[in-house]
């Protein structure tokens, strides 16, 4: 019984984009407004949660793959540039007693000198741009 069941799914899922990162995060947005909205009391955010699931089910059975995957590509793209941001920041915030962090004037690249060390004329290791920095 339950592998008819299964096998009728599969057959009903194929060809159709299935769950992605959108999809999963639009899910999630949609508990959580709804959670909040819960919470707060009725009003727009109850609307919000049920758009985002019917967001996230339209993605799911959509059978425009290769539109959906691209727009994915670039969700995922995107969304990893912030992520990587957030994660360079924490590293810096947590470094700020050892090091002191600061931008090449040229080429913009991040650069880190260990604190106390005195150097007062830097090379940007990318550029190779000199300039004047207290450590």
């Amino acid at each position: 019984m339950l592998t008819r069941i299964k096998m009728a799914l599969v057959r009903f899922m194929q060809g159709r984009n299935g769950i992605d990162n959108i999809g999963y995060h639009a899910l999630w947005g949609g508990i959580i407004t709804s959670l909040l909205d819960t919470f707060l009391g009725p009003g727009l955010l109850g609307l919000a949660g049920t758009v985002l699931y019917v967001y996230a089910i339209w993605r799911m059975m959509s059978r425009n793959t290769a539109k959906r995957q691209e727009e994915n590509r670039r969700y995922v793209q995107f969304t990893g540039k912030i992520g990587k941001e957030v994660q360079q920041f924490f590293l810096r915030l947590k470094g700020m007693k050892t090091y002191k962090y600061f931008r090449c004037p040229s080429c913009k690249n991040r650069l880190r000198l260990k604190r106390g060390s005195g150097e007062k004329h830097i090379t940007c290791p990318v550029c190779k741009h000199q300039f004047d920095q207290k450590a």
